[in-house]
């Protein structure tokens, strides 16, 4: 029995001091990014895990751990208890929802936890995290409609195939839209509906209104570009490519199709470019700098004449 007690007090011991080296000491950062399958996410997920790996490198932090937000604000509050438990001092945070992400800024205001948000806003953003990075998405709504505008002067009808309802990017690119369509007399909305950033829900949105709408159906505004370049295959393939369907990011294939000649424009946000910003700022924050609330990375409108600039 003592032979047993001594062999179970030294397997603790052993646990004891490799917990104690897996602790690391020095500023870690916690990664909670939105979803690792929407193309524009995994191109500004594989940049921010590029950039903290040499941060660690480099010995500027002594760790990093990335969590998959699963585009999911329950999974994302969840996974910011489990960034806490693994004694992260620093967050960057790209939300899935403005309300529903919004406790995961709350929790880090209750460990001391300094946040950067990037790409999208929770609804305590301006309250709570210590600087915000991203574009401004009214702005990208409004580039989208004025080029619709611009490309069909006569009007007629369009569709607005949606993000994820509550996201701050739906609502603020949403508002762009209207801010512009709801005053083009010429215009008039057929339908308006969640595509949840995702190509097949798109498509099925783009042939019910082919269908039904007809000759009626001229335009076809997206918020990003999985679902726009979706919604203007199905139109291509049927013979439509004189409706013109737009949305945001400027991923590789949509980015293609416009070389080709297959999709008119696309928004281009660079989301490498919000990260990267991002990460540099918790940097200066880990050095005691004062960073700006606010950093903004401009949307630039992409058609045939400049796609060759951002074709890699």
């Amino acid at each position: 029995m003592k032979k047993l007690f001594v062999l179970i007090a030294a397997a603790a011991l052993i646990l004891l001091i490799s917990g104690c080296q897996k602790k690391s000491t020095g500023p870690v950062i916690g990664y909670i990014c939105k979803n690792t399958t929407d193309t524009f996410a995994i191109g500004y997920n594989n940049a921010a895990r590029a950039k903290l790996e040499e941060l660690k490198k480099d010995g500027v932090i002594a760790n990093y751990f990335f969590y998959d937000g699963q585009s999911d604000p329950v999974v994302q509050i969840s996974v910011m208890d489990t960034a806490v438990s693994q004694g992260c001092t620093y967050i960057v945070f790209l939300p899935a929802e403005a309300a529903g992400s919004a406790p995961v800024l709350d929790k880090a205001k209750e460990k001391n936890i300094p946040v950067v948000v990037v790409n999208s806003r929770t609804t305590n953003t301006d309250a709570l995290a210590a600087a915000y990075v991203g574009s401004d998405d009214v702005q990208a709504g409004e580039m989208m409609a004025n080029f619709v505008l611009e490309q069909i002067p006569q009007g007629g009808g369009f569709g607005h195939i949606q993000g994820p309802i509550g996201n701050s990017a739906q609502i603020e690119r949403g508002q762009g839209i209207h801010n512009i369509m709801d005053k083009a007399a010429a215009w008039t909305m057929l339908d308006e509906q969640p595509g949840n950033w995702l190509g097949e829900i798109a498509t099925r949105f783009a042939e019910d209104w082919r269908t039904k709408y007809g000759s009626g159906l001229n335009a076809i505004i997206c918020d990003n570009d999985d679902m726009s370049s979706a919604a203007q295959n199905v139109m291509n393939a049927a013979g439509r490519r004189d409706i013109i369907c737009i949305g945001v990011d400027g991923n590789p294939g949509p980015l293609s199709m416009i070389k080709s000649g297959d999709l008119k424009a696309t928004i281009y946000q660079d989301g490498i470019g919000q990260v990267s910003k991002g990460i540099d700022l918790v940097v200066d924050l880990i050095n005691g700098k004062s960073v700006p609330k606010e950093s903004w990375v401009d949307f630039v409108l992409i058609t045939k004449d400049n796609v060759d600039q951002y074709l890699h």
